[in-house]
């Protein structure tokens, strides 16, 4: 066996999942050869430390209860994340209202303009019927 096939078969041979012939196979490799026997000795370690730290560690409900409980104290009151939003150095709306703001301005001033121009230049037309026919088609007499 040469050391690439020892080394990718190197977590199979930890976790004992090896065939029997290949096991020893691995086994001789690793007792004439110094190099993966340390990178076996490395990897031992690693995954123990991996398998401990996976037994110390505290379940995923008790986390997310822990995780649940420290947003709860210190995430701030709506207010001050609102407040938050609207110190923000270069804030979102403050674009959209140095856009909107002008052109409301605009469409506030032509409206009344129109509306001001009109009422000035057209007359105001007094007993009109609109049922009424017009006055080519009434009697004269």
């Amino acid at each position: 066996m040469n050391c690439e096939a020892c080394d990718a078969s190197l977590i199979d041979y930890a976790y004992d999942e090896l065939e029997s012939e290949q096991r020893r196979a691995v086994t001789r490799h690793l007792a004439e050869c110094a190099g993966c026997a340390v990178n076996y000795c490395r990897l031992r370690a690693d995954l123990d430390g991996a398998l401990q730290a996976a037994h110390e560690a505290p379940p995923v409900a008790v986390r997310e209860r822990l995780r649940a409980a420290v947003e709860r104290e210190f995430r701030p009151t709506w207010w001050r994340r609102a407040l938050a939003q609207v110190r923000r150095p270069v804030p979102a709306y403050a674009v959209v209202a140095a856009l909107v703001i002008p052109a409301a301005l605009w469409f506030v001033r032509e409206s009344t303009r129109d509306g001001a121009a009109a009422a000035a230049t057209t007359p105001r037309v007094r007993g009109y019927d609109a049922a009424a026919p017009p006055l080519v088609d009434r009697q004269i007499l």
